[in-house]
């Protein structure tokens, strides 16, 4: 086994040893952890969160296969958009390769048969052979600087199972564990305006800065933000609701416009936040609260 020592991320030992109760509910509901990876790198994760035993499945493991083509259809499924479903080179070749998908899965036997149709009309899922389907995944890597972790394509098929509220927002709770993204000096992420993710994203920071307002290489560019995130959260207590906050103003999430101001003004040092509760319906039209701070001299 290689450890780096250099690799925040590298370590065997557990960081939290008392499970919290979000945790416990969770696996009397029957969903339990799972981490997907490739061997070379399972040392480097932390296989144990909160002192429970991930299910580990690795690339190279043959019959650990199915369980990465229901990964895929699973993801798939919690999005609105099947055009932006993930390829498999994608899942291979920047995920189990560079980093891992951290979730839940839950029994096959337990999944509503409403669900389950998708799993058995997929060509390429073998429903026989799996006992556990993924239920639920966050995807994060070591970025190149050795003090950021990025996270991407966190999603929960929560609606669709009927239960349990808040399968998105402990997924990324339990992924932020295992991958001990503590120990890191933030946390980036890339999402959409009109993502009622934000809601989660945002519960792990004091700030949601946006780093980047609109992304012109992305499919979906001017919906497209990346924030960072200096991680301060108490784990125990994910349950919490964050107090809302007075937003400078507010950013209707189609604002075209408006984005490219923030853009502009961030070239003369100015800084935005998404603030508490980070979108919010009305009338139909998507909202986010936005706190601008001035330059600093």
């Amino acid at each position: 086994m290689i450890k780096s020592l250099d690799n925040p991320l590298s370590g065997t030992e557990t960081l939290n040893q008392k499970t919290p109760d979000w945790l416990l509910d969770m696996e009397k509901l029957g969903y339990l952890p799972y981490v997907a990876t490739s061997e070379r790198l399972l040392p480097c994760f932390n296989t144990k969160p909160f002192g429970k035993e991930a299910a580990c499945f690795t690339i190279e493991n043959a019959d650990h296969q199915p369980f990465l083509e229901a990964y895929l259809l699973s993801n798939s499924l919690s999005f609105e958009k099947q055009e932006s479903k993930m390829p498999h080179w994608v899942l291979v070749d920047c995920v189990l390769l560079q980093t891992a998908v951290v979730g839940f899965m839950k029994k096959v036997s337990e999944v509503p048969e409403s669900l389950l149709k998708y799993y058995q009309e997929d060509e390429n899922v073998d429903l026989d052979k799996l006992t556990y389907l993924p239920v639920s995944g966050q995807i994060a890597g070591l970025a190149a600087d050795g003090k950021s972790v990025v996270g991407l394509s966190l999603f929960s098929l929560g609606p669709k199972l009927g239960e349990p509220v808040g399968l998105g927002l402990y997924t990324k709770g339990l992924a932020l564990e295992a991958l001990r993204a503590d120990q890191l000096e933030y946390v980036f992420g890339i999402t959409q305006y009109d993502n009622r993710s934000l809601r989660i994203h945002g519960r792990f920071a004091d700030k949601m800065e946006i780093y980047q307002p609109i992304v012109p290489l992305h499919p979906y560019k001017d919906m497209t933000l990346v924030y960072r995130m200096a991680l301060n959260y108490d784990p125990y207590n994910l349950k919490e609701k964050l107090a809302d906050k007075e937003p400078t103003f507010w950013l209707k999430a189609t604002d075209k416009e408006s984005k490219e101001r923030m853009q502009a003004a961030m070239t003369e040092g100015k800084r935005f936040y998404i603030a508490p509760p980070f979108i919010v319906d009305r009338d139909g039209e998507l909202f986010l609260p936005i706190i601008e701070e001035e330059a600093t001299r």
